[in-house]
């Protein structure tokens, strides 16, 4: 199944992209889903039908689903659910707030992965789209996997094991509920599908990020963290569609500032994000809501090609430690033999490579290292990141 995650900040147009996606992926033949796990869904709405916690049909070869969270925890989590509920009601927490309270802010895109793992393992679909909610929770939910994995390598069995020596003794003279097996078996389970979940979404045969953004300066900073941490996380971000593009045609004075504005913006973006597939879709003088307006964006974005094809597989940007030491490497096959400067200054590295410029943020675990050597051969950029207390060789 080839998953596509559309993503980006809150109101550049992610849900319209998305729905605009999976109707020409319908049109050249898939059987396509697509799904929302924004919590204030607007799926449905944008595609002119009511969609609800299961799929439903839209067109031949489409169908859409917005998740219901509290459902999908009665259906799959059942075990886990009920514990905590009972946890919380032991500690006086009344029922129906227990029962809300267990629903973590962000549990649908949750519910999403795992939906996902189970549409590819039974080959439901040939291509799922998700439309996600704003940035940041997406990033650190798409980042969940790798804790849960982090939680159980350390200390699941232990756990286990304490609380089958616990229930009989202690477990009997305790007020507060203890986990049965069954809700460590339904754990377990989570873990097992959740480690699946993270081979499909870092496989870029099967899975891709695209960014939406608008060429405005706040969008595209927040796109810009969204960048690197999804390249932190080893996530394949395969495009970035620059959404709600002014006409160059356009004439007035207002339109003249707004054209001269959004033309800086869009080197800002050429900048920020080389080496990444680059799709414009236009400002519209309407709402872009209902099939025939939608077919008319996916067709504005992709021309007639096949929306779900790969455009591209390589990870521009990766970040790795070695020997106590940080890294990043960046992918500049553009650029040529020419003079090289690198610098940082807070949270962001400035590149520049003759007249190839980068400008990148840093994760949080980069900010405050010294730079090290920085090496251009075959393409790529290697930059070291030392540890406060060494004194770097090069500084550039």
């Amino acid at each position: 199944m080839r998953t596509i995650i559309y993503t980006g900040k809150g109101g550049v147009g992610k849900t319209s992209l998305a729905a605009a996606t999976a109707l020409a992926s319908a049109a050249h033949g898939h059987r396509t889903l697509v799904m929302s796990t924004d919590s204030a869904h607007s799926l449905g709405d944008s595609l002119q039908v009511s969609l609800g916690r299961d799929p439903t049909k839209v067109t031949d070869r489409l169908w859409g689903q917005e998740i219901d969270v509290l459902a999908e925890m009665e259906r799959h989590w059942a075990e886990i659910s009920n514990y905590l509920t009972a946890l919380l009601q032991s500690q006086g927490v009344e029922e129906i707030t227990a029962k809300e309270v267990v629903v973590i802010p962000g549990m649908e895109l949750i519910a999403a992965l795992l939906l996902l793992e189970r549409y590819e393992r039974e080959k439901s679909w040939d291509v799922a789209i998700v439309d996600t909610a704003p940035t940041a929770d997406t990033l650190r939910l798409l980042s969940f996997p790798d804790a849960v994995q982090w939680y159980f390598d350390r200390f699941f069995k232990l756990e286990k094991r304490m609380m089958k020596v616990a229930r009989p003794t202690v477990g009997r003279l305790m007020r507060t509920p203890l986990p049965s097996d069954r809700f460590f078996e339904s754990l377990e389970d989570l873990y097992l599908r959740f480690r699946r979940v993270r081979n499909m979404l870092s496989d870029p045969d099967r899975t891709s990020v695209r960014l939406v953004l608008n060429p405005e300066r706040m969008v595209i900073t927040e796109t810009q963290r969204a960048y690197t941490y999804l390249c932190l996380f080893g996530l394949p971000i395969e495009m970035l569609v620059v959404n709600r593009v002014f006409s160059d045609q356009l004439d007035g004075k207002f339109f003249e500032q707004a054209l001269a504005e959004q033309k800086a913006n869009l080197g800002l973006i050429e900048e920020y994000f080389g080496g990444v597939p680059m799709r414009r879709s236009p400002r519209y003088p309407h709402e872009v809501l209902g099939l025939e307006r939608l077919r008319r964006l996916g067709t504005d974005v992709f021309d007639a090609e096949d929306p779900t094809r790969i455009f591209a597989r390589a990870q521009p940007v990766r970040f790795f430690s070695r020997s106590g030491k940080k890294y990043v490497k960046i992918e500049l096959p553009f650029a040529g033999e020419e003079a090289l400067e690198v610098s940082s200054r807070g949270d962001t590295l400035y590149v520049k490579v003759g007249w190839y410029r980068r400008t990148l943020l840093l994760p949080y675990a980069y900010i405050g290292a010294k730079l090290g050597k920085a090496v251009f051969s075959g393409g790529s950029l290697l930059i070291e990141f030392l540890p406060s207390k060494e004194v770097p060789q090069h500084a550039s």
